[in-house]
Parts: C-alpha cells; sequence; structure tokens
C-alpha cells in the first residue's frame, strides 16, 4: 500500500512549505522556529536536515539545480540559500518585506512579499533583489511558474494574478483565496479556505484550467484529513498536501504531517500535456 500520510516529528513544528528534492525526497519547514525537515518518499517518518537557529522561520521552499534549497524568512525579510549537499548557507539576502514563497524560473527566483504589493526578483548568479509591482494586493501568498509566465496568489483579495515577463500583472480568477500554488501542465491547483478566521474556515484544493485568458474552474476537492492545509507538491502521481495547523493553534492534533493523496480523477483527464 502506497503511503497516505508523512509525519514531521515535533509537538509546537506547524510545517508551512513544502518542495521535492532531486532524491525521491522532499523538504518541508517550521513555521514556528525555522526547523527544516528531510522526508522521503518511502519512509513514513521525516527527520530533522537542518535545525531551528539557521532560519528564523521556514515557510516557501524551492530547490534549483538539484543542488540548492531556497527557504524564505517571513517577517524577517530574509532569503537564505542552503547547499543539500554540506547543508551550509551559501548566501543569504535581506529585503525590506515579508517574505512568504518562492519559485524558480531559469536562472532566478521569484517571491512573493506579503506586506506589499511586490514580487521580489532574485538573479541566482547574483542575487540582488529587484521589486516587480503589482496593480494592488492586500495579502500575497503562492507562486508559481508555468515556462516564464508566473502565477500569484493574492489570498487576502481572494484573486489569482498572471504576471508576464514584460511585468504585465492580468487577474485570471476571483473567489479564489489561496495559500500554495502548484501548476501540472495547464492545470494550476491552490490550497484555498473559505471563512473569516484560520479556526473557523472551511479548506480544500481548487482547480483551475490555464487559457491564454481568464483560468477555467475544474472543480474542488476536499479531504477530511486535512487541517489547515498551506501548501502541496506533485510526486510522480500524488499530491503531497502539507497540513499547517494554523487553525489548531496553541493544542495541535498531533503528529504534525504531510498527507499523500492521488488527483482527483476528473482534474487529471482535464490535463493537457506539454
Amino acid at each position: 500500500m502506497p503511503i497516505s500520510q508523512y509525519v514531521v516529528p515535533g509537538d509546537a513544528v506547524y510545517p508551512e512549505g513544502i518542495t521535492l528534492g532531486p532524491a525521491g525526497d522532499f523538504f518541508v519547514g517550521s513555521s514556528a522556529d525555522g526547523t527544516i525537515f528531510r522526508g522521503s518518499l518511502t519512509s513514513e517518518i521525516a527527520e530533522v536536515w537542518l535545525p531551528p537557529g539557521a532560519c528564523s522561520v521556514a515557510l516557501g521552499l524551492a530547490v534549483y539545480d538539484d543542488a540548492r534549497l531556497l527557504v524564505c524568512g517571513g517577517k524577517s525579510g530574509e532569503l537564505h540559500c542552503f547547499d543539500l549537499q554540506t547543508r551550509e548557507l551559501v548566501w543569504q539576502r535581506t529585503v525590506d518585506g515579508y517574505l512568504n514563497d518562492v519559485c524558480v524560473v531559469g536562472d532566478h527566483c521569484f517571491v512573493t512579499d506579503s506586506n506589499q504589493p511586490i514580487v521580489w526578483r532574485f538573479d541566482l548568479r547574483a542575487p540582488m533583489p529587484v521589486p516587480i509591482a503589482l496593480p494592488r494586493s492586500s495579502y500575497l501568498n503562492g507562486i508559481t511558474a508555468r515556462d516564464d509566465v508566473l502565477f500569484v496568489a493574492d489570498q487576502g483579495d481572494e484573486v489569482l494574478w498572471r504576471l508576464d515577463p514584460d511585468g504585465t500583472a492580468t487577474v485570471i480568477a476571483s473567489d479564489f483565496a489561496a495559500d500554495g500554488l502548484l501548476v501540472i501542465d495547464d492545470l494550476l491547483i491552490g490550497v484555498c479556505n473559505r471563512g473569516e478566521t484560520a479556526a473557523t474556515a472551511t479548506y480544500f484544493l481548487s482547480a483551475l484550467q490555464l487559457t491564454d485568458g481568464p483560468a477555467v474552474p475544474v472543480g474542488e476537492y476536499a479531504d477530511p484529513r486535512f487541517a489547515t492545509p498551506s501548501t502541496l507538491a506533485f510526486a510522480g502521481d500524488r499530491l503531497l498536501v502539507v497540513n499547517a495547523q494554523f487553525g489548531q493553534r496553541p493544542q495541535p492534533r498531533l503528529p504534525f504531517s504531510v498527507i499523500a493523496m492521488d488527483m482527483p480523477r476528473l482534474w487529471s483527464e482535464r490535463r493537457t500535456p506539454r
């Protein structure tokens, strides 16, 4: 039987970000103390890869060149880069903002700022930050890319932005209060919610089909195992969804976990391979 839950050990982890590694593994970060965990897709329990202290918090994560791990530091404004082999800090940059999520496109990474309508662009060869302004936002969160086009979740305004390479920003979906985002072919999946507070909101995955214009809703999916899910990744043919448990603070339901699930069949059938 395939593994249905990966345990992230600890009493107050509140995991937030996830990214796949180069060798059948994945990384998960703690929004509480910056611990970074490494899990194997074939083992039920993740292990501490980097203990607290290297980062104040670990939010959005991304691996690039199969050799480096990027970590967003939230309100510290820090973006960290660690070597996957040595676990040493390769570089760190700080901006005046709240760095939430990150994705890599070619030689650049793009990071959302939850304090202001800005996506930060870092050249990975000489990582100096350059701000890219959006027309408006109240809380930018997840970010992902297809080719060189960015998709940015404005969780506060409940819209999805398309950000083209020339800097043009267009709203392509509304009623879309997403945290983490994932693109598979022409299907975009967001970890969404409806409600006023983390404790009372309902949580679900929402799929959109990307077009040259507005995104087309495909459907929503809720799992009874969801506990304030924050983001997701795609491993093989399964979705990995992080249970952040923000709505369960200060009494989480242990253990913290990443749940594994098959993609809903309708969504799989709607994917158009690129």
